[in-house]
């Protein structure tokens, strides 16, 4: 190869490294309780993944009210729902049985992504130096299958990994929060909470994926045990016992694809110039 043939593909192997060593993936997430604790604490948590782990983050806004909040209430869950949380023989063997990825999914997207690069390289190097429309072809093929990964495998994998995509069978078992203070280890139970509503909406932005939970109920674990029916028979109005048990919620959390799918992007003018210049074995005489 002639010295603008191995400059392209010296180019093209920077922006697969770049890509490579950048973040994959990102989420973050914000979660304000708007009414009950004082002071709106808010949780901030940020889930990063790039091609050897991830990186998780959480920091707490006024967190004093928010531990006096969770300290003061009362757990009121039965008995009878506690000892029913117990896994009996076998379930943990059917759980496992029904992991999608036998293990992490990441790590199988981390093998897809990694195969897909080093077969890009292979095939631009094919393609810088023989010309040709299979060639190209088989580039531009190769770029799409590691976008895709990239845009759609990414994500999927992270959120299975990450506890996004649950079943619908566990919204009886769920936070009261959608699951913003899953990572607190004090998430209260949305079954913990009288007259509960929520509210969930997804939505895209020029950053990704954009989702906005909000919910609100009479947390039952503030009242006393002799006021907890009144309560749950009838919603109390502000100035009312029982109205200072009202908790309100509102989250919003973005994902989207980090640093990676600009450099990914960064080779489609690269294989643009490859494949329209046509190298002439001499350029290094003129």
């Amino acid at each position: 190869m002639n010295r603008p043939q191995i400059a392209t593909v010296v180019v093209a192997v920077a922006f697969v490294l770049m890509s490579w060593t950048s973040s994959w993936f990102e989420i973050t997430a914000t979660g304000t309780y708007t009414e009950g604790p004082e002071r709106e604490p808010t949780i901030r948590t940020q889930y990063i993944v790039d091609n050897s782990q991830e990186t998780f983050e959480l920091t707490i806004d006024n967190a004093t009210p928010l531990l006096l909040y969770w300290i003061n209430r009362e757990d009121v869950s039965s008995e009878e729902e506690q000892g029913g949380s117990e896994e009996r023989p076998g379930e943990e063997a059917s759980k496992q049985s029904s992991e999608p990825c036998s293990g992490s999914c990441l790590d199988w997207v981390r093998s897809a992504v990694a195969i897909a690069m080093f077969v890009f390289v292979a095939t631009m190097c094919a393609a810088v130096a023989r010309p040709s429309l299979v060639t190209s072809l088989g580039v531009i093929t190769v770029w799409l299958a590691g976008a895709i990964v990239i845009v759609g495998g990414i994500p999927l994998a992270a959120a299975i990994d990450f506890g996004i995509s649950g079943g619908e069978g566990d919204s009886d078992d769920g936070s009261a929060t959608g699951g913003f203070d899953s990572e607190t280890q004090d998430s209260v139970p949305a079954d913990q909470f009288a007259h509960f509503e929520d509210d969930s909406v997804y939505g895209i932005r020029m950053n990704g994926i954009v989702f906005t939970y909000d919910s609100v109920g009479y947390d039952l674990g503030l009242l006393e045990e002799g006021d907890r029916k009144a309560v749950i028979d009838n919603p109390p109005d502000k100035g009312e016992p029982g109205y200072e048990s009202l908790v309100r919620f509102h989250g919003e959390l973005s994902l989207g694809p980090g640093a990676i799918l600009s450099w990914w992007s960064l080779l489609l003018p690269l294989m643009a110039f490859a494949f329209t210049r046509k190298y002439v074995p001499n350029d290094e005489e003129e």
